[in-house]
């Protein structure tokens, strides 16, 4: 590796930290590997993950506890559902990103964070399996899933 494909990889991920190293690979003409091993071995760059934080408002604090004390309630009545396995995922119709596959390069832990408004345009699909069956998949389209539609949703 010449000392010029090491600045010039220097330079783009300065440029731009949040670049992945396979459009630094396409932007700088070299391979993925080259570039990965440039930053890892020879700038000591590391990939940090970025934390996704919801902004939560004070109401909705109170909704929370609210839910878990009448779902706490009706897990001692008999004849309620015992799930054995649910999940649920959220895709933003808008294009973002799902923060698994981002991350930032740096020689130190930049702590960076990403604040997303909630309510955006996206679909949300839940799918459970109890001892009886396999419920769902469901999707929601709302602009957020209330208690109304996961109730007629069950």
């Amino acid at each position: 590796m010449s000392d010029d494909n090491i600045e010039r990889v220097r330079e783009a991920f300065l440029r731009n930290h949040r670049k992945s190293v396979a459009r630094a690979s396409r932007e700088l003409g070299m391979p993925k590997m080259m570039v990965w091993k440039v930053l890892c071995r020879r700038l000591c760059f590391k990939p940090y993950k970025m934390r996704l934080l919801q902004a939560l408002t004070p109401a909705g604090k109170v909704k929370r506890r609210d839910f878990c004390e009448e779902m706490q309630l009706n897990m001692e009545e008999n004849d309620f559902i015992r799930l054995i396995f649910c999940y649920e995922a959220t895709f933003h119709i808008s294009g973002k990103v799902n923060v698994h596959n981002v991350c930032i390069w740096g020689t130190e832990q930049p702590h960076a964070q990403i604040e997303h408004q909630r309510d955006s345009s996206k679909v949300n699909v839940f799918c459970a399996v109890s001892c009886k069956k396999v419920h769902g998949p469901f999707f929601f389209t709302e602009a957020s899933v209330t208690g109304d539609s996961f109730l007629d949703m069950l």
